[in-house]
């Protein structure tokens, strides 16, 4: 069974998104106009989400998504979509979202399953990371740490049960985003 991935992006300062739910400067590591990454970082990064076998995340990156999305195909596996809404699945783009309510371990058997001993990645939503987190769900952090201090907004680990020891797996740079890979060692989330 491949590993459980959190995959996400993160100001120095620990917020997933600015006030406002904003994400305009923690994603701008993504866009066509960021001045180039001459180590390939980005590239890398967006070849592991699409290498990924399952997508999970929260309803509020389902809603936020709608727009930036439009009609590209962001997603190249199966998405599960955290909420408390029962719905039936809808494909969009080629990609078939399936909305589950309930536990973090139920959307992630799904995901599992769907993957084909493929890695899961959970990203978006600091609400589904803090959850798969303090349900010791996840083996992996892959953050994209961008070189800013937000001051406020989302935190991402807020509200974790205890302490976790992590070891670091890799770290590269680039100008906008530095990727930090850790393994989850603690027994506290895993």
């Amino acid at each position: 069974m491949g590993s459980t991935v959190l995959y996400v992006s993160v100001s120095v300062d620990g917020y997933a998104a600015a006030p406002g739910d904003d994400l305009s400067r923690i994603h701008r590591w993504l866009e066509d106009t960021a001045p180039p990454d001459e180590d390939d970082v980005a590239v890398e990064l967006i070849e592991r989400f699409r290498n990924a076998g399952a997508v999970i995340f929260g309803r509020r990156t389902w809603d936020a998504g709608q727009e930036p999305w439009g009609d590209d195909d962001v997603f190249s596996s199966p998405v599960f979509v955290m909420t408390h809404e029962q719905r039936p699945p809808e494909v969009k783009n080629g990609t078939v979202f399936t909305f589950v309510s309930g536990e973090p371990a139920a959307a992630l058997a799904l995901a599992q399953e769907a993957a084909g001993g493929g890695e899961v990645i959970i990203m978006g939503s600091p609400n589904t990371a803090q959850q798969f987190l303090r349900d010791k769900l996840v083996d992996e952090l892959l953050l994209h740490i961008v070189p800013v201090l937000l001051g406020g907004g989302i935190p991402l680990f807020d509200g974790l049960p205890a302490p976790a020891e992590l070891r670091l797996l890799s770290s590269r740079r680039a100008r906008e985003v530095t990727a930090v890979n850790f393994a989850v060692l603690s027994d506290a989330l895993h």
